[in-house]
């Protein structure tokens, strides 16, 4: 765990755009970092929704504040795909 950052929930930032910042930087579909932290495809998808954006069905998209736990998740695969 040598160079792991310590998880400190000062740091939350449950905006989608970091959010999304991470998968891409660990290089990681929606659905594959869903299976690897044992969350839902569409639990994922309400982390991931930008508020007030219509779907493609003219719905406006649901979102739910990401836990800081599944944020510091992302971090480190997000860091690990560096290495």
């Amino acid at each position: 765990m040598e160079g792991m950052a310590k998880p400190d929930a000062r740091f939350h930032a449950p905006n989608p755009t970091y959010l999304r910042e991470l998968l891409e930087q660990a290089g990681l579909s929606q659905s594959e970092a869903a299976r690897r932290l044992g969350i839902s495809d569409r639990t994922m998808r309400m982390y991931l929704a930008y508020p007030d954006r219509q779907d493609g069905q003219g719905k406006v998209a649901r979102r739910v504040e990401c836990p800081y736990a599944v944020q510091y998740a992302l971090e480190q695969l997000a860091s690990g795909s560096k290495s």
